[in-house]
């Protein structure tokens, strides 16, 4: 079953309106395994909770009940028998520990998220029913706190992960979408996080070809596959290589071995290729100090990476302007869709440069450049 597809920023987006709303629905964010759903809901999400409420985010709770490792009464307690006040026999559930686990972080705002919620069987669904219901908005028969919000997580069927589809009558519940991974997003928070730039670099360079650095999905065989998740943990291992061997040695077979059960064989031979043809690149520190001379590379794929580094070099009103001659020098096509991306970044970093390049280019492709701004 598709469901709406969205990109990281079109979701961000969506958020104040979501938790604006007199009935906020639960939000249950499906995508490609690895792909930073989870972050999302830790970081972004958050945010977006905090500031709908006037509140900072570390003023909003978070609990993280993973369901693929429980079964319902794990979850909603157990059912036992009592009397009612008017002496009928009935059941009611004993306190689930989801309920005693948010009561514990004295918040009363925050976000329960249901992590692998499409990996949860038919009884855990049905068992989540009045979870996922606005109206409703407990479990097992105990009320959430009403400042907390319910986000769900999930893999695509298509991952081969487990996941299941969302019983008819929940889905009528919640707002579902599916996120797009976005290679710029993801190289963005990449660099923030160290993350290796040979990862980072090779990743960029191998995006929307006919063969990706990342998977599209999940193999049909056992194969290790490349994900963001898994190419983070592949980054730690060659930032433990290099740093022993020198940052210019050659990947041999003990890494190469390594990096392939993170993230499969495909995968490692495009960054071992890469690692060997990455001079032909140019690096921040050569496009700002020699933009016009530097190295060009004839491959289009690469054209795009050395665009992406002039961005990066980017760092106040007189760097864009080294920048934004390099980035002149490339395909036409990337000469748009590079320079809008670079003026966009300065225009949200209040940066201003004096470049008449620069200035003509604005004029130019202004409406987009205000686009991206808005």
């Amino acid at each position: 079953m598709a469901h709406q597809l969205i990109n990281i920023t079109e979701l961000t987006e969506t958020l104040p309106i979501i938790y604006g709303a007199k009935v906020i629905q639960p939000l249950i964010i499906t995508g490609m395994t690895g792909g930073g759903k989870t972050i999302f809901a830790k970081t972004i999400l958050r945010t977006a909770v905090a500031e709908s409420l006037g509140l900072m985010p570390d003023d909003i709770g978070f609990v993280t009940e993973r369901l693929a490792s429980r079964d319902a009464c794990e979850v909603a307690g157990v059912a036992l028998p009592f009397k009612d006040a008017e002496g009928n026999l009935t059941t009611q559930n004993t306190k689930p520990p989801l309920i005693t686990t948010i009561e514990r972080t004295g918040k009363a705002h925050g976000v329960l998220l249901l992590d692998e919620i499409l990996q949860a069987n038919n009884d855990m669904q049905k068992v989540l029913g009045d979870t996922l219901d606005p109206s409703e908005h407990s479990i097992g028969g105990w009320p959430l706190p009403s400042g907390w919000v319910v986000v769900g997580t999930g893999n695509r069927t298509k991952d081969k992960s487990g996941a299941n589809r969302l019983l008819s009558h929940l889905l009528d519940r919640v707002l579902m979408f599916e996120l797009e991974f976005s290679i710029t997003a993801w190289s963005e928070w990449a660099y923030a996080n160290d993350v290796h730039p040979l990862i980072i670099e090779c990743a960029i360079a191998n995006d929307a070809g006919s063969i990706n650095f990342f998977a599209d999905s999940v193999p049909a065989t056992d194969e290790q596959y490349c994900s963001p998740r898994s190419a983070v943990r592949a980054s730690d291992h060659l930032t433990a290589f290099l740093n022993a061997k020198g940052q210019d040695a050659y990947l041999n077979r003990t890494i190469r071995s390594l990096l392939s059960a993170n993230i499969g064989s495909s995968a490692t031979e495009l960054l071992c290729t890469y690692a060997k043809v990455r001079d032909q690149v140019p690096n921040e520190r050569e496009i700002q100090s020699n933009p016009e001379s530097c190295i060009l590379p004839d491959d289009s794929g690469y054209q795009m990476l050395a665009g992406h580094n002039a961005i990066a070099s980017a760092t106040d009103g007189d760097s864009i302007g080294q920048a934004f001659k390099y980035i002149l020098r490339l395909r036409t096509d990337l000469q748009v869709s590079l320079g809008v991306r670079l003026l966009t970044v300065a225009g949200k970093n209040g940066w201003v440069s004096n470049e008449p390049l620069v200035n003509k280019f604005l004029a130019k492709y202004h409406d987009l450049i205000t686009l991206g701004v808005s």
